[in-house]
């Protein structure tokens, strides 16, 4: 079986080392020559995904294909489907996952519960918007928007020419209500293509200038909350006859009331922690569902995991130091992305630790992050 991934970077990387046990052979498409995963695959083909020649190269050589990121335009991902391959999720789904206006009315069809939102063409629907759901307000660019990025934050009046003017730039829009909320919390879903649907914890996301910087997972998680949220990711991956690992990001009230923020196609950040806090990774069983394989336990091993994001705090070229007390810890581990130049922001790595007591593997991840350079 030969793999196709779109896109070179950590998500894809992590998915041929969680895999490898296999035997599955892997072909990377990237923008990025002798990028993260083509460093560790069989196969590492370099171009535009505007460059249909290259793309139908890679598709040559493919059995089936994923993706690694959901920032890839609909046409490529359809141009794939045309050569007579299955991507895996297809283009319909990307399509509508990419535009978080679509995204929010195909939620909100399915009776899901989302901050109220609308489309925005003029800065006087801005004001609109805002007599109705009041201020502070998020106005958000509809399509690639991540990290932070296509995001302002209107407080008043005063600032909406400037938001609007802003993001504008980068295409269509929409506003949505700003939600007061209590914390953010995200869980991941994998779905077969035969249908097979597994859920793995709900977690807490802790965001650094709109990153996630860190992630804590436990067995103890309240029940009654986690029966909820559960139930609303079934009800979407069904709904949307998804295949693959679907993160699916929330915010959750003072009140204990979920509100669906995004969804994201892919394996994500928030489940990283599942690589030793699981039996089966989410980067595993993405590959066994896209296969149409029987999925492998998403139950978790110990009671508690924290993952801390490794992110870049200067310009230049990398190389990691400080990590031989992690080496020495049997209950924490570190991924490096094997990215050769870190930038301000940039995903670099990851820690994992896991434990019975919250507060010590929290605390204990800290103490490893503050040891690292890179």
């Amino acid at each position: 079986m030969r793999i196709g991934i779109l896109g070179g970077g950590q998500l894809a990387r992590m998915m041929i080392e969680e895999t490898s046990k296999y035997g599955f052979e892997y072909v990377i498409y990237t923008e990025e020559v002798n990028s993260p995963a083509g460093k560790i695959c069989g196969k590492e083909i370099a171009g535009k995904f505007s460059d249909t020649e290259k793309l139908v190269e890679f598709c040559d050589v493919c059995d089936i294909v994923t993706l690694e990121n959901e920032f890839i335009d609909r046409k490529y991902i359809e141009l794939i489907e045309q050569s007579g391959k299955v991507c895996l999720p297809g283009s319909d789904i990307v399509g509508m996952i990419q535009d978080k206006f679509i995204q929010k009315q195909t939620l909100l069809g399915m009776n899901v519960p989302v901050p109220e939102f609308a489309e925005i063409d003029s800065e006087e629907e801005i004001k609109k918007f805002a007599k109705a759901y009041g201020y502070p307000l998020i106005l958000k660019s509809r399509t690639m928007g991540y990290d932070g990025k296509g995001n302002y934050k209107i407080e008043e009046e005063g600032d909406i020419k400037k938001a609007y003017d802003i993001l504008g730039k980068r295409g269509k829009l929409m506003c949505e209500q700003y939600v007061n909320f209590k914390r953010e919390l995200a869980i991941q879903i994998v779905r077969s293509s035969k249908g097979e649907v597994k859920v793995y914890p709900v977690v807490e996301s802790i965001q650094k200038n709109h990153i996630c910087n860190v992630v804590k997972a436990t067995k103890n998680f309240d029940t009654a909350i986690a029966k909820g949220i559960n139930e609303l990711a079934v009800k979407i991956v069904n709904g949307i006859s998804y295949s693959g690992v679907l993160a699916v990001e929330m915010f959750q009230m003072e009140d204990g009331k979920i509100y669906v923020n995004e969804l994201a196609p892919r394996v994500h950040n928030t489940g990283h922690y599942t690589i030793e806090g699981c039996y089966t990774s989410q980067f595993e069983n993405h590959i066994l569902a896209i296969l149409g394989l029987p999925l492998g336990s998403t139950e978790m091993i110990h009671i508690n995991a924290v993952m801390i994001n490794l992110l870049g705090e200067r310009n230049g070229k990398s190389e990691l130091e400080g990590y031989s007390e992690i080496i020495k810890d049997p209950s924490a581990d570190i991924h490096f992305y094997a990215k050769d130049e870190t930038r301000v922001g940039r995903k670099m790595g990851h820690i994992t630790v896991t434990g019975e007591d919250m507060e010590i593997v929290f605390n204990k991840a800290q103490s490893y992050l503050s040891q690292i350079k890179f």
